[in-house]
């Protein structure tokens, strides 16, 4: 009888079990399969949870385009979209936002409107996209965007720096049209024109931080922004959550493939097998390793004393590891002591400016939205990236309630008092609810910490200035590249390196949907047809 072949997936999130769930479906039992994850649950970055009796998700959240995606098709097919009890993002809660800017003055929805189009008709324009505009309308983008790539002609600008020139674009589109100049807003204190719709276009600048997870947009790839894809269609939550997906995925499995709280440590190709070495001081042999981790822990990997790859990985390999960008994007749930809350879009002033409040932290100043998760529910939801993701990590419960409310105050113009209850901060409310002067409080809060879990040291990709797709290519491609002969005895070959020893997969393998679970989805898939075509299986 043939022996088996032993194959190890390192990790078991979207990409592991979609890999693990397609050799065990379409292998008829040729393989010795494992699934190894060093935490101790299953999802990696796909994390349902639960505040204040609400579903949430700590981690990956949206259904980016429910046209062709199969996250949806998974999670209509098992009936994950349909809820009887409420959901994170079930409705939509920030179309109906305010909008403050720091002093306390709240914005005209027509000026945000204004700004807010300007804005996502240049990142449509740099994903490669067509625009509906009317005739006078598309004739200015034109002329903004035309004068935008001349500044990203170099080959190596970023988003940042086309969404900056696009701005200054408009900006003197609109002073030589003799649409207004730099004058002060009427309503709106020591704000002027140009200033007021500058900070705005900064926050939703802030917002496509949270998108890409990039610390700050002027180290986004602007040339690589065409070549990332989106499904047509809305984007949705999963009412029954995320991990209704991952946990079909895995209930194919036999009881035992998957194993939990197995940490490697070391993986030692090149030989005639795999070995991989685990916390434990246990060690495993295979004939293939698929590695799912994140990027951040391979930049990590490759960076460390410890290297964990035993030879060190071949330099197109650890280059395109070192040039990719990876980031942290975290979430701040905050729940209130009352329902109704609206959402809000928070305007924040110029470093440089002399008009800033002090009060406010400078981890809440990147900070976009403040909205329910749903219509009927008291938790809030905030977005932070970059620096401020991970300051966010190291602050206490009391530091973060604080903060938030110093916040509101100083944008709203609302009084915040201090309770003796040491986890709560009143706010007057007034304008926020017109028929309801109640006191709001915050109760609690809860927040992701992927940046500083050793098993994940971020949460998604992005190509970043200096890189390319064609990074992303290099991160799918096996190890090692070519099969090796070691010796002969007798003509006969002594050993060799097999193929596919080391693949990889995970969002941040996929050229065209990186940073995104369907993304992680495709890459397991590929990796395993990869193998069932090595061994020459129907699938």
């Amino acid at each position: 009888m043939a022996k088996k072949a032993r194959i190890v997936i390192i990790g078991a999130g979207m990409a592991g079990l979609t890999a693990a769930n397609k050799l065990y479906t379409s292998s008829n039992n040729m393989f010795e399969l494992s699934v190894v994850e060093g935490g101790s649950r299953i999802g990696g970055r796909i994390n349902t949870s639960e505040f204040s009796s609400e579903k949430i998700e700590m981690g990956a959240t949206w259904i980016h385009g429910i046209g062709g995606s199969p996250v949806y098709r998974i999670a209509k097919e098992t009936g994950s979209l349909v809820s009887d009890e409420p959901w994170e993002c079930m409705d939509s809660t920030i179309d109906k936002a305010k909008t403050f800017a720091e002093g306390g003055f709240e914005i005209e929805p027509s000026i945000v409107e204004s700004i807010s189009g300007l804005f996502n008709a240049l990142m449509e324009l740099a994903q490669g996209k067509e625009i509906s505009q009317s005739d006078a309308d598309l004739a200015r983008l034109s002329h903004i965007y035309e004068t935008a790539t001349r500044v990203c002609s170099n080959g190596s600008s970023s988003v940042g720096s086309f969404l900056k020139s696009g701005f200054d674009a408009y900006w003197d589109s609109i002073s030589n049209g003799g649409e207004g100049g730099d004058d002060g807003v009427k309503g709106y204190g020591k704000w002027c024109r140009k200033s007021l719709e500058e900070a705005i276009f900064t926050m939703f600048s802030n917002t496509q931080r949270t998108y890409t997870s990039a610390d700050d947009l002027s180290t986004l790839d602007f040339a690589a922004e065409s070549e990332y894809q989106m499904f047509p269609g809305e984007e949705i939550t999963i009412a029954k959550g995320y991990l209704s997906v991952i946990h079909h995925l895995a209930s194919v499995l036999p009881q035992g493939v998957i194993q939990l709280n197995r940490k490697v440590t070391k993986i030692e190709w090149q030989s005639n097998e795999v070995k991989l070495h685990f916390s434990d001081g246990s060690v495993v042999f295979a004939d293939h390793v698929i590695v799912t981790v994140s990027l951040g822990v391979l930049k990590a990997g490759i960076e460390s004393d410890g290297e964990l790859f035993s030879p060190p990985l071949p330099d197109f390999k650890s280059d395109a590891i070192k040039r990719l960008g990876y980031g942290v994007v975290n979430k701040l749930f905050v729940e209130m002591s009352q329902r109704k809350f609206p959402s809000l879009q928070l305007v924040f002033d110029r470093e440089d400016s002399e008009f800033r409040f002090v009060k406010i932290p400078w981890w809440m100043r990147r900070t976009a939205t403040l909205t329910p998760i749903h219509s009927n529910s008291k938790v809030l939801l905030s977005w932070f990236a970059g620096k401020e993701a991970i300051e966010l990590e190291k602050l206490t419960d009391e530091e973060i309630i604080d903060g938030v409310m110093t916040t509101i105050s100083c944008l709203t113009g609302k009084e915040v008092k201090k309770d003796t209850a040491k986890t709560s901060r009143p706010l007057i409310n007034g304008s926020f609810n017109d028929d309801d002067d109640e006191v709001v409080k915050i109760t609690k809060v809860l927040k992701s910490k992927w940046g500083s879990d050793p098993l994940f040291r971020g949460s998604y990709s992005y190509v970043a200035v200096g890189s390319s797709g064609d990074d992303l290519d290099a991160m799918a491609e096996p190890l090692p590249q070519i099969i090796k002969k070691v010796g002969q005895v007798n003509g006969h070959d002594q050993a060799k390196v097999h193929e596919l020893q080391v693949m990889f997969a995970g969002e941040a393998t996929h050229r065209t949907h990186y940073s995104t679970t369907h993304g992680a989805y495709y890459s397991g898939l590929r990796e395993a047809n990869r193998l069932l075509k090595h061994y020459k299986c129907n699938f």
